[in-house]
């Protein structure tokens, strides 16, 4: 149950982290900081109850510990710890938070039990107060709660259970109480979160289970220890993490505040008054500067800017890598970033020089942004794909995009465009991250890869090339007279300024080509007129030659750029 740092946190299942500040931006309760290994972390303690706001959303540390039981009031169990849960990665949105930090069961005299502690919330995260602990000749059993309170004494043959544990997850059981034989009897000891309470034994009082230790605040510190029972003979002693200590006397020692320590249980014949369990507690962490604010790595082109709302959060600075040729990313301080990955184009196809009918465009290199990728430390391999080649003789399709790679993030190339040269196989647009366009046949546009991009335009008869299919739409159909559309791209502002790429390659045609699609696409030639190829670094597919063009047209090379901020 310890807390990590956040340099080894994983990201929550089925929360969508968004790409702006991956460490929250906190402000309430008692504030401090202190740094480790070169993070500092700012640490937020709620001692009572109050509120946080969360300025920017982001992951978190949180310890959260309910209130602990008090004591009986004769030969009485120790009182349980409050329930403690810990996350070490919990995603808070911007806002206000009510933080409630439950108070101790209060103690109560002779011949009343014990009381319950209260719990302390934070969010979703609930921990239940620690289970009263028996009273003698009374209310004997202990109460059921974050750990159980301990078992009392008893005047009748054979002992008395200690309470039980809301879940297994937030504390322990308590200790089972003894019968009373010759004066003999005693308290079982409350149960802490890191162990049971210990059993009462021949007058001797059971001993507090141990509390757990966290290290959240920047220093060990244990919470929810489990108090001792009562005796005639021996006292329990209380567990580490705020257990109070058990008595021979009528009164005993109250749990510590702020731990969700059990309260001691009084001994002997006197009648006395339970021990107070101790107050709970609520810590948040995040961290503020060090390596690990912002992940820290090298490699790329290395670029910083300052949100401004609409790239970012306001206020907050981001590193950028991009890497417009292949290299390594190189992440010595491993954490949360964002990831844009987009293949290289695809080229455009080349048409039957003596006459017909213009070719397809090329399409656009696989458009791939995740906005939750964790990157573990190590070097990581970057491919930035090159764009499809430029088509060297007539009737030639248009070559793939090659695929770009960071680690296991991938964006396949786009489809090369199909050729007119007079047979139907060769206008088939290629399949790719989107599809090239179909040559000037009847043939159908290549397939997209579903999450990458979209498919290419057709020729539905014997006419112009269709345009490339863009990240963001297909590629337009070919007419008789004028080459189709490239499908547009998709805008990213992960570098700070909103930059579309992805666009398809307009097709060739024998009179007017096809419009690139935006985001690098290459507008189709018409006629005798040479195509534009996709622009490098952006994935845009080349476009399509016109029917009586010489020169074939390359798709754009790709990109791999990532964002994190510091």
């Amino acid at each position: 149950m310890g807390i990590q740092k956040f340099s080894t946190a994983s990201s929550l299942a089925g929360i969508d982290i968004p790409s702006a500040g991956r460490f929250a931006q906190i402000s309430g309760g008692t504030y401090s900081t202190y740094s480790d290994s070169g993070i500092t972390y700012g640490v937020h303690t709620f001692t009572s109850s109050g509120s946080l706001t969360v300025e920017s959303s982001g992951v978190v540390d949180v310890l959260v510990v309910g209130g602990g039981g008090s004591s009986g009031s004769q030969d009485a169990g120790g009182g349980g710890a409050g329930g403690m849960l810990v996350s070490n990665s919990y995603f808070l949105s911007s806002g206000t938070y009510p933080v409630t930090v439950g108070a101790g069961g209060s103690g109560a005299a002779f011949p009343n039990h014990g009381a319950n502690g209260s719990a302390s919330e934070f969010d979703r995260m609930v921990a239940p107060g620690g289970g009263s602990g028996g009273t003698d000749d009374s209310d004997l059993e202990g109460g059921v709660g974050g750990s159980g309170g301990g078992g009392a004494g008893t005047t009748a043959s054979g002992s008395l259970a200690g309470g039980f544990t809301v879940s297994l997850t937030l504390g322990n059981n308590g200790g089972d109480g003894f019968r009373r034989t010759a004066n003999n009897e005693a308290g079982g000891g409350g149960g802490g979160a890191g162990a049971a309470g210990t059993n009462a034994s021949n007058g001797n009082g059971g001993n507090g289970g141990n509390g757990v230790s966290s290290s959240i605040t920047g220093s060990s510190v244990a919470y929810a220890g489990g108090g001792g029972g009562g005796g005639r003979s021996t006292a329990g002693t209380g567990g580490t993490g705020g257990g109070g200590n058990g008595s021979l006397t009528a009164t005993a020692t109250a749990g510590t505040a702020n731990t969700g320590g059990g309260g001691g249980g009084p001994g002997g014949n006197f009648g006395g008054t339970g021990a107070n369990g101790g107050s709970g507690v609520v810590i948040v962490r995040t961290i503020i500067g060090g390596s690990a604010a912002g992940v820290a790595a090298s490699g790329g082109t290395e670029t910083t800017y300052v949100g401004d709302g609409s790239n970012g959060v306001a206020g907050q600075t981001y590193k950028v890598h991009s890497f417009t040729s292949s290299s390594s990313l190189s992440v010595s301080a491993p954490g949360f970033v964002d990831v844009l990955v987009v293949g290289g184009g695809g080229g455009g196809g080349a048409g039957f020089s003596s006459g017909g009918y213009g070719s397809g465009g090329g399409g656009a290199g696989g458009h791939l942004y995740v906005t939750n990728a964790y990157l573990l430390a190590g070097s990581l391999t970057v491919t930035v794909g090159g764009g499809g080649a430029a088509p060297v003789l007539a009737g030639l399709v248009g070559a793939n995009g090659a695929t770009s790679r960071l680690g296991s993030y991938f964006a396949t190339g786009g489809g090369g465009a199909g050729a007119y040269y007079g047979f139907t196989a060769l206008g088939v647009g290629g399949a790719g991250g989107s599809g090239g366009g179909a040559g000037g046949t009847s043939a159908s546009g290549g397939s997209g890869t579903s999450g990458l991009g979209n498919d290419g335009g057709s020729c539905n008869a014997i006419t112009n090339g269709g345009g490339g299919g863009g990240a963001n739409a297909v590629g337009g159909n070919g007419n008789s007279t004028t080459g189709g559309n490239g499908g547009s791209g998709i805008a990213n502002s992960i570098t700070g300024s909103s930059v579309t790429r992805g666009g398809g390659g307009g097709g060739g045609a024998t009179v007017t080509g096809g419009t690139g699609g935006s985001g690098g696409g290459g507008d189709g030639a018409g006629g005798a007129a040479n195509p534009t190829s996709g622009t490098v670094n952006t994935g845009g597919g080349a476009g399509g030659l016109g029917n009586t063009g010489t020169v074939g047209a390359a798709g754009g090379s790709g990109i791999v750029i990532v964002r994190y901020a510091i």
